[in-house]
C-alpha cells in the first residue's frame, strides 16, 4: 500500500490560507479608522482643548500674572507629542495660546515642567496625535532594547 505525500501535504497548505486572509482582513479592518483618523481636517483649537506639540519648540513659560506686556522669564523646551491644555487663545496675536502641558510626571531642566503655563503658537501645536511618529518611536524603544 503506496502512501501518496501529496494527498497528507493538501490538507495543512489549505487550511493554512484562510488564516493568512482572514488575519489580513483583519489588519485591514483596524488600520482604516487610524488612516482616516490621520488625514482628517483638524478644526479649530478652543479654549480647554487638548493640543499636542508637533516637534521640539523652545516656547517661553509663562507666570501667574502675565498680561501679555511683560516679557517672559524663562525659556523650555517642548518635546513631540506632548500634550498640552489650552487656557487662554489670542494673547499675544491671533495664533497664540497659553497651555499647560499635562502627562508628564517630571522633567529635567531644559524640558518644560508639568503644569507649567507656555506661550505657543498655533504652527506648534496639533488637535492630532502624531500617530505614526508614535508608532515609530514605540517600535524602535521596544525593538531597541531599552527598558
Amino acid at each position: 500500500m503506496p502512501l501518496d505525500r501529496s494527498s497528507e501535504e493538501e490538507p495543512s497548505t489549505s487550511s493554512r490560507t484562510p488564516l493568512i486572509s482572514i488575519g489580513l482582513a483583519i489588519l485591514a479592518v483596524l488600520m482604516v479608522p487610524v488612516f482616516l483618523y490621520s488625514v482628517g481636517p483638524e478644526g479649530p483649537i478652543k479654549v480647554g482643548d487638548v493640543v499636542f506639540a508637533k516637534d521640539r519648540h523652545r516656547v517661553p513659560m509663562i507666570d501667574s500674572q502675565f498680561d501679555g506686556k511683560r516679557k517672559h522669564s524663562s525659556m523650555c523646551f517642548l518635546e513631540p507629542r506632548v500634550q498640552l491644555v489650552v487656557q487662554k487663545i489670542g494673547i499675544l496675536s491671533e495664533g497664540s495660546m497659553i497651555a499647560e502641558p499635562i502627562a508628564i510626571e517630571t522633567a529635567d531642566p531644559p524640558s518644560c515642567p508639568p503644569k507649567m503655563p507656555v506661550l505657543v503658537h498655533a504652527h506648534q501645536v496639533t488637535l492630532k496625535a502624531d500617530l505614526w511618529g508614535g508608532l515609530r518611536d514605540m517600535l524602535l524603544h521596544f525593538f531597541s532594547g531599552r527598558g
